[in-house]
């Protein structure tokens, strides 16, 4: 046991746990049986967790309903101290109200950064495209509400994190929705539901992490690195996942500590050249920026029956915002936790600053940049010579139209049809003013999510398609080693906080799924892990509920210190 608390020998291990995973990963085929074999288990998950109903035409599902009523209650409930607190928030986050020996590992800024490195990446680049491509320019207006909102619901768990938070042997912090679950609830005497919901939210928390924070986003960085510089084809995707998990090894194995001093650069850095581009497109289109917004403000309430109307915008302006901040799922306050501070609502307030930056600021600028070059509409460009299409899919009755190589397409459905032996996917054509048409999509290069945004930066600069990969491998790097993170406290959480071999194993075993992730389709392991990822809203929303007196009481306390400090300053 003593090999394995020494970093340094646990680090050669974890590397050469790696290295023995070439042969084991260099068949694809393989791990997609793996995939197909968890279809079954994706459908049970999804409808469960994303349990919805009609409204409309349109599903909604009631976990999106819960996150963005909650949301709306909590602003009202704390009197919009997302606006008022502001101010109070910025001040906390330099440090001012909080003395050098307050117990802790890491500062204000650094927890903020950790947190904001897992939430700040593909969804603000490939998510916001992919909402204003569905719901249209209005779903923009309804996402930037619900991260206003989402701001409130980061403050009261990010409290409640750092208001039961442990320390292990080594002064090291552990805190998150598991302790505050277990001994929140305990405290108001409900302890056996408590220890129940923690335990299911650790659970569903590793799985979390390993598929949307670890395998997606190298999955999503490995394509898009591989088709914008030409390497890492194919099966030799499996020398990017090595190399990324070899990076990801040397940063995760230093703990909290190495994360934070990682993101508390990376974050900042990734932010700043992202949006310092988006703000370049939106200034030389400055006579653009007014018609952008109106569209943005009149599709919001007044949006077109191809985006789903008006329910269908709204929906999409939710999802993509809780996608985005991830406000109340219950894994910042595993970042925050970690903060030094004597008063849990300073680290609450500090994160009211997460959703603005990552929806507000981040989001709007994405879709800004979407609507002003138009390439929110493009879904398809047309790679053949010249492609007749039709009125019905399947069916050979050119409709005497055609397009041609280059023409961008806006795409409102897919359909598969049956040609002899095969199948064959066509896509309706939306042309304004007149009936759809159909094209087979075999003849068209499909436009989405982050493509779509890099396209949209590629009108301004040619170059920027270059940039986008390496910010989306950044973004996808933070995300990953803060995620892990979260895997490794509910860890701790399940096997104790002091069971270095249980952490050991699980690092080893985070870096494998890096691998694995960067060669095989994994559709039905990521759909797991979503559906993971969203059930830990079930047991963190209960415990909030539950526990909204002690943050009341929190806020006053804090904001009672806050006062006698800059009373003290002022004499």
């Amino acid at each position: 046991m003593r090999f394995f608390a020494n970093t340094r020998f646990s680090f050669f291990r974890l590397l050469a746990a790696i290295f023995t995973l070439m042969s084991i990963s260099a068949s694809a085929s393989e791990l997609s049986g793996l995939d197909s074999t968890l279809s079954g288990v994706a459908d049970v998950l999804e409808k469960i967790i994303f349990f919805a109903f009609e409204v409309k035409g349109n599903a909604l599902p009631i976990v999106l309903v819960v996150l963005g009523a909650t949301a709306v209650f909590l602003t009202i409930y704390f009197k919009f101290l997302n606006i008022r607190g502001l101010g109070l928030a910025f001040r906390t986050v330099r440090g001012k109200y909080t003395p050098d020996d307050a117990p802790g590992q890491i500062t204000h800024f650094q927890a903020l950064s950790a947190a904001l490195s897992a939430t700040v990446g593909l969804g603000n680049i490939a998510g916001v495209a992919v909402a204003v491509g569905i719901g249209g320019p209005g779903a923009t207006f309804w996402m930037i509400l619900m991260g206003l909102c989402g701001m409130t619901t980061k403050f009261v768990e990010c409290t409640l994190g750092v208001k039961y938070r442990k320390f292990d042997k080594s002064g090291n912090t552990h805190g998150g929705a598991m302790y505050y679950l277990r001994d929140g609830l305990g405290s108001i005497g409900l302890g056996g539901l408590g220890k129940v919901l923690a335990v299911f939210f650790a659970v569903m928390c590793i799985g979390g992490a390993i598929g949307a924070g670890n395998m997606f986003q190298v999955n999503q960085a490995a394509s898009q690195f591989s088709d914008t510089f030409g390497v890492f084809k194919g099966d030799d995707s499996i020398y990017f996942g090595l190399i990324l998990a070899v990076v990801v090894g040397l940063v995760i194995i230093g703990g909290i500590k190495s994360i934070a001093r990682v993101t508390s650069f990376l974050v900042p850095f990734m932010c700043g050249v992202y949006l310092l581009a988006a703000l370049t497109i939106i200034l030389s289109n400055a006579g653009l920026i007014s018609s952008a917004i109106t569209q943005i403000i009149e599709g919001a309430f007044s949006p077109v029956a191809i985006g789903g109307g008006f329910i269908g915008v709204l929906i999409q302006g939710i999802k993509r915002a809780a996608f985005s901040n991830e406000a109340g799922i219950g894994s910042a306050p595993i970042a925050h936790s970690a903060v030094k501070t004597k008063k849990p609502a300073s680290e609450g307030l500090v994160a009211l600053l997460e959703p603005f930056t990552d929806t507000v600021v981040v989001c709007t600028m994405t879709a800004l940049v979407l609507v002003i070059t138009g390439t929110w509409k493009v879904d398809a460009v047309v790679k053949d010579g010249i492609v007749e299409m039709y009125k019905t899919p399947g069916i050979a009755l050119p409709a005497e139209v055609h397009v041609e190589k280059g023409d961008e397409l806006r795409i409102l459905s897919k359909e598969f049809v049956r040609s002899g032996t095969s199948k064959v996917r066509y896509g309706e054509v939306y042309r304004e003013g007149e009936d759809s048409l159909w094209i087979p999509m075999k003849s068209v290069d499909e436009v989405a999510g982050v493509q779509k945004t890099s396209r949209a930066f590629q009108q301004q600069f040619s170059w920027f398609p270059q940039v986008l990969s390496i910010a989306v491998l950044l973004f996808a790097f933070s995300t990953m080693i803060s995620w892990s993170y979260y895997g490794e406290q509910a860890v701790n959480y399940l096997f104790g906080i002091d069971n270095r071999i249980a952490e050991i194993i699980y690092k080893i075993v985070f870096c494998v799924f890096v691998v694995i992730g960067s060669v095989a389709a994994m559709d039905n392991v990521v759909r797991v892990s979503d559906a993971m990822l969203f059930a830990m809203v079930i047991p963190n929303m209960i415990g909030m509920y539950l526990l909204l007196p002690v943050v009341k009481r929190e806020l006053k306390d804090f904001q009672k210190h806050a006062a006698e400090i800059d009373a003290e300053l002022k004499k």
